[in-house]
């Protein structure tokens, strides 16, 4: 019997690492942790093991973690720009 690949797991924990340390970058974060938990869905899917579930459980860390970011950096940036330009 031909063992199933666990590529799609091994990718999306991958992902969901550079995810949640890469948080900080806007498009880097959301981007690979949007891929990683498709990844991780599909291989549960396929064949569900323990990295897949790891994948999945750290992209959606590391799409909360870069939701937080980007959201506090738009009021942020609101506000700070709402200051400067009243000088």
């Amino acid at each position: 019997m031909a063992e199933k690949s666990n590529a799609m797991g091994v990718t999306s924990l991958v992902l969901g690492i550079v995810s949640v340390v890469f948080c900080w970058v806007p498009i880097l974060g959301l981007a690979s942790g949007i891929v990683g938990l498709i990844l991780a869905i599909k291989q549960k899917k396929l064949a569900p093991n323990g990295i897949a579930t790891a994948g999945l459980i750290i992209s959606i860390v590391g799409l909360v973690f870069s939701g937080i970011y980007n959201i506090f950096w738009m009021f942020f940036g609101a506000i700070f720009g709402a200051a400067l330009a009243s000088l």
